[in-house]
């Protein structure tokens, strides 16, 4: 089902400035002042789902993996785009705290899995594990999926203060630069509601860069201060975080509850981690009225997750990837 609509894409070239931190770190804050240019791009409906409730999700060799609250995964033929689900398994790790908030594929494929390590943050505030990052191992059998929890990586934020470093409020969503070989923590240091943030100026979007910890350094990795390897501060423009991708530098990421006329409506951001700009601003309101989830963009493709039946695509001036 492809219906067309089309809407501007605002992209923004902001000027960047920097703030020295303490103890030889530095925060690298993005400038709010910008000047506007309009982009043309199109958003159809992708694909109709068998299953409405959904979180994360990615691709992988022409499948596309949708996690769900609770720690499940449905698993869509990306090439027919027909919603007949092919699969639904459990990942490792499957328990009610587990939101599934948001979902990469990484690098490293573990011994006999049939795909790379999946990547599923829990994005659950308060719950145990809200600072952590599972990854899975997916096997395939002919229809048949199985995964299992082999590594958990956690931020330990407990030191940043310290070392010059923005704490956050929690929650962090992770993404993988593959072509950088890096893995990013997203928040922000108040939480992004309306009623947590209050007036947008007196928050910011903050991006922590880590090494992407290799399958061989066991089930538990701690990332703490000592780990970060940059961090950036993006100007808060929007409300309400929801699940994003990454591609050389750049962080595609979701955002708001959906529907129209209110402070959360669907917008998609782009964040440029080399330039410390906001380079895109995607405003979707009279177009997707159902809650954003995640991103994904495979083969070029820009896809948009929802928590509806919906998967979106986004069209533009995109440059074309190989994730196949």
């Amino acid at each position: 089902m492809r219906r067309l609509f089309t809407l501007i894409a605002v992209a923004l070239a902001l000027a960047a400035a920097a703030r020295p931190a303490a103890k030889g770190r530095l925060l690298v804050l993005a400038s709010d002042k910008a000047s506007v240019r309009s982009t043309p791009c199109t958003v159809s409906i992708y694909m109709t789902k068998a299953k409405a409730s959904s979180q994360g999700m990615d691709i992988c060799d022409s499948l596309i993996f949708v996690v769900a609250d609770g720690g499940t995964c449905t698993v869509y033929d990306y090439r027919s785009a027909t919603g007949k689900a092919l699969a639904t398994f459990d990942l490792g790790s499957k328990r009610v705290g587990n939101h599934s908030n948001c979902a990469n594929f990484g690098l490293e494929t573990a011994p006999g899995a049939s795909f790379p390590a999946l990547y599923v943050s829990v994005g659950k505030p308060g719950d145990q594990d809200e600072w952590n990052v599972h990854v899975e191992s997916i096997t395939r059998q002919d229809s048949t999926f199985k995964s299992r929890l082999i590594q958990t990586i956690c931020m330990d934020q407990s030191q940043y203060a310290a070392h010059g470093l923005q704490p956050i409020w929690g929650c962090p969503n992770w993404v993988i630069d593959k072509e950088r070989k890096a893995l990013w923590a997203f928040s922000a240091i108040k939480r992004t509601t309306v009623a947590g943030t209050g007036e947008m100026s007196t928050n910011r979007y903050i991006a922590t860069k880590f090494r992407l910890p290799a399958l061989s350094e066991g089930d538990t990795v701690k990332l703490t201060h000592a780990d970060v390897l940059d961090q950036v501060s993006f100007p808060f423009d929007t409300y309400v975080t929801q699940g994003g991708t990454m591609r050389d530098g750049k962080i595609w990421y979701a955002y708001g509850f959906g529907k129209t006329g209110t402070l959360t409506p669907s917008r998609v951001r782009v964040y440029d981690t080399d330039s410390h700009q906001i380079t895109a601003r995607y405003e979707l309101e009279s177009i997707i009225n159902e809650e954003l989830e995640d991103i994904s963009i495979y083969d070029g493709h820009i896809l948009l997750n929802t928590n509806s039946s919906k998967i979106y695509e986004l069209t533009d001036t995109f440059k074309k990837t190989s994730d196949k």
